[in-house]
């Protein structure tokens, strides 16, 4: 039986019983991707009739489309992630900038009164 992986990892691997990996075909890819659009999460089952309708994967082991079906999913919720991490980093950035020229104009008011108070002080003495 093959050794599989189940980390996280944008790699498209097989790892074979020597330790190397062998990587996905293009066409293996496509395929799996394809499948993945249809059912991002196929039952055992399906994945048995997903090796016997497509020829291209009939080299893979069920366990490793499971993994590769793992770690597509866990790559989606990586990407959307980060997309919803840089969203919000753009707001606050945007923010920061606004904070930053209300602080900036607030200090030039703090200047302007504070000039303003010794200029009176001085004429009242």
């Amino acid at each position: 039986m093959m050794a599989v992986t189940s980390s996280c990892k944008e790699g498209t691997k097989i790892a074979m019983d020597n330790g190397k990996y062998v990587r996905y075909t293009p066409e293996q890819v496509e395929a799996l991707e394809r499948l993945y659009h249809e059912c991002p999460k196929p039952s055992s089952m399906r994945r048995q009739q997903l090796i016997r309708e497509c020829p291209i994967l009939s080299n893979i082991e069920p366990k490793q489309i499971k993994v590769w079906f793992q770690n597509r999913r866990c790559r989606e919720k990586q990407r959307k992630e980060a997309s919803r991490l840089q969203a919000v980093n753009r707001k606050l950035t945007a923010m920061n900038k606004l904070l930053m020229e209300e602080n900036d104009r607030l200090q030039k008011q703090v200047s302007q009164l504070v000039y303003e108070n010794s200029y009176f002080r001085q004429q009242t003495q």
